[in-house]
């Protein structure tokens, strides 16, 4: 194959970058999310599963349906199952729970192998990156051979590896960028084509998340995500000030004492697009909503 000059390359457009999420998920490429442990990265990734296999906006982020294989090396199936029972079922995903495997065991790779040719995937979660190799992630060399070993079993996939913040972030004397607090060497930011980073983004009580953007090969970096988990710890909603407007300017358009608050709910559910549990948390849950509820905002 003969190097192509730089009139040619220029000349020859690929055209626009397609995407699962855009911009998050790119097709074909490697996604690092990481954050605290017990932070709520599993209900973020079940809900990107759900999202690319329903074809659901993600967020009012723009997704194309695709097939997942969700791999769970890290939580038992009797813990994880009744969380994700609360979640609306989705079409073509697919779940394996798997003990911690060597990515590099022959076996290993055959098995995920046999899982591709079952699942035909466009879309690979790994839950977790640690759960997956038996090296030292402070290793320079072992990030790339990771990804590159996986992208060769899952070529035409998109592959979200979920990754932990080293124990050591958040400490107020480290000066270091804290959107590179992830457990290992550089290397496994370095060679990955995105970086989510997910944060606590109010006092544990809220529930209140933050999703950055932290790193983008393909894109430009999208402003942060703030979500809430909710109680029950598996469901997931966009905490945005447009959004909570919207909610309550259509609630207080339907407000009328010849109907009652559930039947008021549903409506408002119905018009902006969001599930009747999605309205109830916002009107009940969230700081300052209580008091907003009985006062309309300026339209």
């Amino acid at each position: 194959m003969s190097p192509i000059s730089w009139a040619d390359l220029v000349a020859q457009p690929l055209g626009a970058i397609p995407f699962l999420i855009d911009p998050y998920v790119p097709e074909g490429g490697i996604i690092l999310l990481y954050g605290k442990t017990r932070l709520g990265k599993s209900p973020l990734t079940w809900e990107i599963a759900r999202c690319v296999g329903s074809g659901e906006p993600f967020f009012g982020h723009p997704v194309r349906q695709g097939r997942v294989l969700y791999l769970e090396l890290d939580t038992p199936r009797r813990l994880v199952q009744p969380r994700v029972e609360l979640l609306t079922t989705a079409p073509n995903v697919w779940w394996e729970f798997l003990p911690a495997i060597n990515i590099f065991d022959s076996l290993a790779q055959s098995h995920l192998r046999t899982l591709q040719a079952q699942c035909l995937t466009d879309l690979v979660e790994v839950n977790t990156l640690r759960a997956i190799h038996y090296g030292d992630e402070k290793d320079a060399a072992l990030p790339l051979k990771v990804y590159k070993t996986f992208q060769a079993i899952f070529p035409s996939s998109a592959i979200v590896f979920v990754h932990h913040d080293k124990k050591s972030a958040g400490n107020p004397e480290d000066t270091s960028d804290p959107d590179e607090a992830f457990s290992g060497h550089m290397a496994w930011y370095n060679h990955c084509q995105t970086g989510l980073h997910l944060v606590r983004a109010g006092g544990r009580e809220t529930g209140l998340l933050s999703l950055r953007h932290s790193k983008s090969q393909v894109s430009s970096e999208a402003p942060p995500l703030t979500l809430q988990l909710d109680a029950d710890g598996t469901h997931l909603i966009d905490y945005s000030a447009t959004r909570l407007k919207e909610i309550l300017t259509v609630y207080h358009a339907l407000s009328s004492p010849d109907i009652t608050k559930t039947e008021q709910v549903r409506l408002v559910a119905k018009q902006v697009g969001l599930k009747e549990r999605q309205v109830w948390t916002y009107l009940s849950r969230l700081p300052g909503v209580k008091t907003a509820i009985n006062n309309p905002p300026n339209i």
